[in-house]
């Protein structure tokens, strides 16, 4: 399994971890405000972190091209949430662009 992988699957894990079981483990009793609204946030700030993760890798061999193409991306995904569509809708619309420029410039 290649390090981006791993990547992905932990913060998954860490997500589904975080709205299903926490919610479980309350037994059904209301969970209190403060951790509702924890991890409301928790999810797209798991997504910024592996995006940073994805775009700068630790070995330093990303092409300008592939970096520029993946920050249009998720300049479009912040231009989505920005016009309050789903975060669903922000990341398909990030990667389509990405996708999109990518296969336009090589």
């Amino acid at each position: 399994m290649t390090y981006h992988w791993t990547i992905v699957l932990a913060l998954g894990v860490t997500a589904l971890t975080l709205r299903v079981v926490v919610p479980l483990a309350a037994g059904g009793r209301e969970l209190p405000t403060w951790l509702r609204n924890a991890l409301t946030c928790a999810t797209p700030a798991l997504i910024a972190g592996l995006v940073v993760t994805l775009l700068w890798p630790s070995s330093g061999d990303v092409s300008s091209l592939r970096t520029l193409t993946a920050l249009a991306g998720v300049g479009a995904g912040v231009a989505l949430l920005a016009a309050k569509r789903s975060i669903l809708t922000a990341m398909i619309g990030a990667a389509v662009v990405t996708a999109l420029l990518r296969l336009a410039f090589g």
